[in-house]
């Protein structure tokens, strides 16, 4: 199976509530329509955390297709067109980060409906081998997140080694994806002796100037 991921800006001008009502209801059902799709999922940074803020980016999606030949089909096909066109209606597509990426689940819990979800990209630090990075941060750092109380699933989604292989330009090495029961939950985590030790093991492999952090609502669109 191959996930890709794409993180991105809203339609300059464009208010909020149109962008993700737009998104969620009127692009979910353009995306569902390409063939091989596994799985889809949107999410939406919650408002409370974009106040006074100016994001990154204001989305992340995040598709699983049965394998890299449907990607491609879809992308060559005579429908894609279509996809790209009705992306234009609500997204800054020069702003569109695309990551393709294997993914590691640290810790595989449940988590309720209104719960949320922290995304974290990670970009491995200067002149550190990317072969060395991912393996510390799977089983050293992994183990510590998962480790933090309130936690109650962690994923890793490390960019592929392809990528690295091709020489093509990615803008972070991957992230990592945390569930919490609550926005207080997750708050409240980062006083913890454990998130302390999380913090203090991010120097050991990771260019922490560069990382991105949303709090967001996971939209499961196809489970």
């Amino acid at each position: 199976m191959l996930k890709a991921v794409e993180f991105f800006r809203k339609r300059p001008g464009m208010p909020d509530d149109e962008f993700y009502d737009y998104w969620l209801t009127n692009h979910s059902k353009v995306v569902m329509g390409l063939q091989g799709l596994v799985r889809y999922t949107q999410n939406h940074p919650l408002p409370e955390t974009r106040v006074g803020v100016t994001p990154a980016y204001d989305g992340v999606v995040e598709v699983w297709f049965e394998n890299a030949e449907a990607l491609k089909r879809n992308t060559e096909s005579s429908y894609w067109p279509e996809v790209v066109a009705d992306e234009m209606k609500f997204i800054d597509r020069p702003s569109l980060a695309l990551l393709l990426v294997d993914e590691h689940t640290i810790l595989d819990g449940t988590w309720p409906c209104a719960g949320v979800k922290s995304i974290k990209t990670t970009t491995h630090k200067p002149g550190m081998d990317i072969t060395a990075f991912q393996k510390h941060w799977k089983d050293v750092h992994g183990p510590l997140v998962a480790a933090i109380p309130g936690v109650r699933r962690h994923v890793q989604n490390h960019v592929k080694a392809g990528a690295y292989r091709s020489g093509a330009t990615v803008f972070c090495d991957g992230y990592g994806a945390t569930w919490f029961d609550s926005l207080a939950d997750a708050r409240a985590s980062g006083l913890t002796p454990e998130h302390k030790a999380v913090d203090a093991d991010e120097a050991a492999f990771k260019d922490t100037a560069a990382t991105i952090r949303m709090m967001v609502t996971e939209h499961v669109i196809k489970a």
